[in-house]
């Protein structure tokens, strides 16, 4: 507080010292205390003050209103209202110096990620459509980054969110080292990071942040758990990369969706990063328009099975059909997988959606054959994609229930062995849950993938169907006949049943009894025929 007794030698004083409240007396010399109070208003428009007069005249009063003047103590001084005046006064500053802390946090807390303390997508675009203006009128460009943090989620269900929140927080820290402060680094949420890096000469200097980046990363984040016992992170992220060298035909998010595709890129190619490459756009559009056209001829009926038969070696009686998805293309002809499933490869919807049309339609099928007194048993060739759907489990559950005459011990899921073995969770989680609903699991095109005898140890499966290039060859090439004949032995060792696909001369069946395959497939027993072919093959 600050009390005038002197109007001029008061003001100057009072502009050092900025208190937070003011006692002016009315009857100061040189300057009375309504001028002072004027001055004051013109120099500080929130000031709290306190007028000390022994005036109560009408227009003196209004004179006093009309500058907002905050208390009055009428002479003669009473101590008790001078008090209860001032903690009047300090009471209203309190409240209103909270409710600006308020304001400020609020503001904050809605333009910034509150765990990282950087701008968060609101804030992100607004500062991002300023730094383009900045550089593009010196006529530099400016790289948008998506970036994302690689197997953070296994960090979060193995230590815990609170040290998933360490790890963000300092990978924050890696970004705002390594950037310059005209820079935004936003985080969007979860584990997703974009940042904008303006004022480049060319597209080139964007690794100087790159490697700056890599280099902060060399380093494990460390924590201590409750038990003080210190552990060690090491986290890699995966970044896409585009460039605004106009942003006429561009918008900001157009921009931010060609970071995202280029990042995903880099996580398929297992690289630190990688930049937007139109042509691979064009490409993700034929992908696109090929998906779509996939859904479309389901709906229309243009998909069908094909089933090849599984034979038993040592009788030659049938003792299985694969199913083989076929596309009958009302310009093309009869397509297979080849033809069109590379374009629906990494498109999850669509995967699934002809993954539940190939399982209800080979149960349709199985059913058909029991009303016509042919027990036949099925395998399903399942992609480890469609496997991570969480759709997949719900929609075998369903079918289980749509159409009851199906044994699920009679079909049989196959999935390839090299994509199991990269993903090993397969085999604990749905491969689990399949066998106790009573399916059989196949490791398909074995030999491909190198299983060791700890991966079959752990594979939770019923059959190996070794893959048909070493098959083919077996008996004019020695190492694929080694080959054919280790992965029997080794199968056998875990009473697994085996059968050798790509059989395309009867001559090789009496190699693969004598090495001790159970069941023989190819062309040269029998090739893929529609539904209404089987029975009389049979």
């Amino acid at each position: 507080m600050f009390i005038a007794n002197n109007g001029e030698e008061g003001f100057d004083i009072y502009q050092k010292r900025k208190p937070d409240i003011v006692l002016a007396d009315i009857s100061m010399p040189k300057m009375d205390g309504l001028e002072m109070c004027r001055k004051i208003r013109d120099f500080n428009p929130k000031q709290q003050i306190v007028l000390f007069t022994s005036y109560n005249e009408v227009d003196y009063l209004s004179k006093a209103i009309n500058m907002n003047i905050n208390k009055y103590i009428m002479k003669p001084l009473n101590t008790k209202e001078l008090f209860n005046t001032f903690d009047e006064i300090v009471t209203e500053l309190q409240r209103e110096r909270d409710n600006e802390a308020y304001k400020k946090d609020l503001e904050f807390a809605s333009n910034h990620d509150l765990l990282t303390g950087l701008a968060n997508r609101k804030l992100f675009f607004t500062r991002l459509e300023q730094l383009v203006e900045d550089s593009l009128r010196e006529k530099k460009s400016v790289a948008i980054l998506s970036m994302d943090l690689n197997h953070f989620k296994p960090i979060n269900d193995t230590y815990g969110h609170d040290v998933g929140d360490i790890v963000l927080k300092k990978v924050a820290q890696y970004l705002e080292k390594s950037l310059r402060k005209s820079d935004i680094i936003s985080r969007f949420g979860g584990d997703e990071f974009v940042i904008a890096v303006g004022f480049l000469k060319n597209h080139n200097h964007i690794l100087k942040f790159l490697k700056r980046l890599e280099r902060s990363f060399l380093e494990p984040i460390t924590y201590r758990d409750d038990d003080g016992l210190k552990h060690k992170l090491n986290i890699s992220f995966s970044m896409g990369i585009t460039f605004c060298n106009s942003c006429i035909n561009n918008s900001f998010d157009t921009l931010l969706r060609e970071a995202d595709k280029a990042m995903y890129r880099a996580k398929e190619l297992k690289i630190p990063y990688a930049f937007f490459d139109p042509n691979e756009e064009s490409k993700f559009k034929v992908k696109a328009r090929k998906s779509e056209e996939i859904k479309d001829a389901i709906r229309r009926g243009e998909f069908l099975l094909f089933y090849q038969p599984i034979i038993d070696i040592k009788t030659n009686k049938v003792v299985t059909f694969e199913s083989l998805l076929r596309w009958h293309h009302p310009k093309k002809g009869l397509l297979t997988p080849d033809k069109f499933l590379p374009y629906i490869w990494d498109n999850l919807e669509t995967r699934s959606y002809l993954s539940e049309w190939v399982i209800e339609t080979v149960f349709a099928q199985y059913e058909r054959w029991i009303d016509e007194g042919r027990a036949l048993s099925l395998s399903i060739n399942i992609s480890l994609m469609e496997f991570h759907s969480e759709q997949f489990l719900s929609i075998v559950k369903r079918l289980i229930k749509e159409y009851p005459k199906v044994l699920t011990s009679d079909i049989i899921f196959e999935i390839d062995e090299a994509t199991a073995i990269k993903d090993t969770n397969v085999k604990e989680s749905i491969i689990k849950e399949l066998k106790e609903m009573g399916f059989k699991i196949a490791l398909d095109d074995f030999g491909t993938g190198q299983s060791t005898l700890n991966h079959l140890q752990t594979f939770n499966i019923d059959i190996i169907k070794i893959d048909k290039s070493f098959v083919v060859d077996m008996l004019k090439d020695k190492e694929s006949h080694t080959i054919v004949d280790a992965s029997i032995k080794l199968a056998k060792v875990f009473n697994y049943k085996v059968i050798a696909i790509g059989v395309e001369h009867r001559e090789q069946l009496p190699d693969l009894q004598r090495l001790g395959c159970d069941q023989a497939q190819g062309y040269g027993i029998a090739r893929p025929m529609p539904s209404n072919e089987v029975l009389a093959f049979l």
